[in-house]
């Protein structure tokens, strides 16, 4: 390869004991991933943005480009209306951030042309990079293959799949050759990169970051032995941490990093899931606080 593919972490959100940002564990988790990955999307599905008020997104988004810088932060500012998108990518605009991301319209289903509407808005107002972000799963919203290329001749810069729309990698590709893709499939890199997509949004990444720089290595090397052996505990991570935020922030918890508790209603992993993902972690190199 010539260009290495781009990492980029989406952090958990970190809260103090009475359930209020906590920046400070931010800051901490941000450093640990900083020399290992590209970038940061801040405010993501793993960031639970739904949980966070327009001030709080905010906040998360100047932390992040205190940290990585303006050039390496995507500010995710999707949001149920285009008005409230609109709020978010100012305020992102004015710390300095340049690329931005924005999931469907979310919680009523919009229809091809109301998505459309959504991203024309969004991209008069900007002359910074803009993303489409496709998690159908979650927002009810869908963009088919078809009307991604709508979105890519309105300007759209990229797109970043998630859940079922990982799955289109390929037809995404063959749509919209001239946007840049990354995929939420954390373990899915070494296909995303074959088709010419440019990256991964990671979770995992923001808990084993090494793993996934190991990986990256390995495909700028053309190392087919070393992408196999990297892959293998790319996947092993994958399957014990994800998709769940709770889990990734017990896989920080037990490496003495800022986990904590989740905002949103979400499962603490059992008994036999944290022995699993300390078993991924160990094989993979960490070192973990005791049980």
């Amino acid at each position: 390869m010539t260009t290495a593919p781009e990492i980029i972490t989406p952090p958990v959100t970190t809260y103090d004991a009475s359930g209020a940002l906590d920046l400070g564990a931010l800051r901490v988790l941000l450093a640990h991933v900083e020399p290992e990955v590209d970038g940061v999307f801040a405010v993501g599905t793993t960031g639970e943005f739904p949980a966070l008020d327009a001030s709080e997104r905010g906040e998360l988004v100047r932390t992040s480009v205190e940290v990585f810088g303006p050039e390496r932060t995507v500010a995710h500012v999707g949001a149920a209306s285009v008005r409230e998108a609109l709020g978010h990518l100012r305020v992102a605009e004015e710390a300095g951030v340049r690329r931005f991301a924005a999931i469907t319209p979310y919680y009523l289903t919009a229809s091809d042309e109301g998505v459309v509407r959504y991203y024309a808005e969004l991209r008069a107002a900007t002359q910074g990079e803009l993303y489409a972000y496709v998690f159908p799963d979650v927002a009810c919203s869908d963009v088919a293959p078809a009307l991604l290329a709508r979105l890519a001749d309105l300007g759209l810069d990229g797109v970043k799949t998630s859940g079922a729309a990982s799955a289109r990698v390929d037809e995404y590709r063959a749509a919209a050759p001239g946007l840049a893709l990354w995929s939420g499939n954390d373990a899915d890199l070494p296909h995303v990169v074959a088709v010419g997509g440019r990256g991964t949004v990671s979770g995992v990444s923001g808990v084993a970051p090494r793993a996934f720089a190991d990986l990256r290595a390995a495909l700028v090397a053309d190392d087919a032995a070393a992408v196999v052996q990297a892959q293998a505990v790319v996947q092993r991570l994958v399957s014990a941490l994800g998709p769940s935020i709770a889990r990734l922030k017990y896989g920080l918890d037990v490496q003495g990093l800022p986990g904590g508790a989740t905002r949103m209603p979400i499962d603490p992993p059992s008994d036999a899931v944290k022995a699993e993902i300390r078993a991924a972690l160990a094989a993979a190199g960490h070192d973990l606080a005791a049980a």
